[in-house]
């Protein structure tokens, strides 16, 4: 009679087990999510956006949006595309496994968001970037689990879901923690997807890198100085965090208001598309004729880092943050395809540029930094991965001490008020 096989040797089968996905599933998506997000950056951002900026005024700028929303429209129409969430896809596929991810309708809603962020509303290319590395890993690990002569390749679709959820995460961010940390922390308010944290490690790791070989990996937010710990800014990230989460129930509050009224409109889609266009539009030439420039077109970033330097006086920054907040509240109100990271960045830098004119800190900018922090981790209900991209796309590791001070504070704000529709509480078992 055969002993019993010790703990010890049914830990290393396991782990022998996992290291094997890992190597050879889980990394190798993440390459093939690298290239993909590189192809799209480069589509998005140099072939349409940074072509328009060079190639028109800001007048005709501030117009393309309504260009953008009603191809959007026109080609979720066209494909019958039901839903245009494309992050909160991803958490739905990981809940509800025996759905999993349309892919039939996988083209037509990239194209739709290149569309949506091509021609200047107001998104970032995160949340498709999520949904691309999802949508292809999950694909990838179905296709194998039918092959019964790769059952060394066989495994889990919703923890190779995540894997590749946070390795295209990782390359648009060119933040490989930050991608690792958001996909195993989006499906719950209040628990990880543990399971899934070598998988998404290796994948952000392997698709950081190849998205580095194929389009610049510089920092989202650069900073010119080393920041040191100082017990003022510690104390000012309390109600610098307490702010942000009442601002994001505002954010999400008029975003939800303006999705159920679009809703309830019984007009052609692509026509309440393009009018949703017509009022980003409206905003961005208000905008423009405020501060001199288009500030709430795009993602938001190159704002951000204006922001960041100190480029805007109080009013500006006032105006900048109830700007972007409408014009993103907007975009996705009335249905555009991308993401809501980036813009409400951009919003959480202009509430914590106030507090940078108004409280100076240790240095300038640091604030601004802390608020994206605070505003982006109460609006996804996070505690951990809002704070480590601040530190990552800043290069500054200490950062994530006040980052996390302010987006515990705002996550408790938030009580547990998201703008992912399927996130869950926690798990059940």
């Amino acid at each position: 009679m055969s002993e019993r096989p010790t703990a010890f040797h049914e830990n290393l089968t396991e782990n022998f087990r996992i290291a094997r996905h890992v190597l050879l599933v889980a990394a190798p998506v993440g390459v093939l999510v690298g290239a993909a997000i590189a192809g799209y950056d480069y589509v998005v951002n140099v072939v349409l956006w940074d072509r328009f900026l060079h190639a028109f005024p800001p007048l005709v700028l501030c117009l393309l949006p309504i260009a953008g929303m009603f191809l959007t429209g026109l080609i979720l129409s066209a494909f019958r595309v039901k839903s245009s969430s494309m992050a909160d896809e991803v958490v739905r596929a990981y809940h509800k496994p025996d759905a999993g991810i349309d892919y039939k309708t996988a083209i037509p809603k990239l194209a739709a968001s290149v569309t949506t962020m091509g021609f200047g509303a107001s998104a970032g290319m995160e949340g498709a970037s999520k949904w691309l590395g999802g949508t292809i890993s999950s694909f990838v690990q179905t296709r194998l689990n039918r092959v019964a002569g790769l059952r060394w390749l066989h495994g889990s679709v919703e923890t190779t879901l995540l894997a590749g959820a946070a390795a295209g995460i990782s390359a648009i961010f060119r933040a490989p923690l930050t991608g690792a940390i958001m996909g195993i922390e989006s499906p719950y308010k209040h628990d990880l997807a543990h399971e899934a944290l070598i998988h998404g490690l290796v994948a952000s790791a392997t698709s950081y890198a190849t998205f580095a070989f194929f389009r610049p990996a510089t920092p989202y937010f650069p900073i010119h100085f080393a920041y040191r710990l100082n017990g003022w800014d510690l104390l000012l990230c309390v109600p610098l965090g307490l702010i942000g989460g009442l601002a994001s129930h505002v954010f999400l509050g008029l975003l939800g208001r303006l999705k159920a009224i679009w809703g309830k409109w019984r007009a052609p889609r692509v026509f309440k598309m393009t009018a949703g266009g017509v009022i980003v539009s409206g905003i961005a030439l208000g905008a423009n004729a405020l501060l001199g420039s288009p500030v709430t077109l795009h993602s938001g970033l190159p704002v951000a880092n204006q922001l960041l330097n100190g480029k805007f006086a109080l009013t500006a920054i006032l105006i900048i943050f109830v700007a972007k907040l409408l014009a993103t509240s907007f975009t996705f109100g009335t249905g555009g395809v991308g993401g809501l990271f980036v813009p409400s960045a951009t919003i959480g830098a202009a509430l914590g540029a106030v507090f940078d004119v108004v409280f100076h800190p240790s240095h300038p900018g640091v604030f601004t930094l802390i608020g994206i922090a605070a505003f982006t981790g109460a609006s996804y209900n996070s505690l951990l991965f809002a704070a480590v991209f601040v530190a990552e796309a800043s290069g500054s590791p200490a950062l994530v001490v006040p980052s996390l001070i302010a987006s515990s504070m705002a996550f408790l704000v938030s009580a547990g008020i998201s703008n992912s529709e399927s996130q869950q509480h926690r798990r059940l078992i």
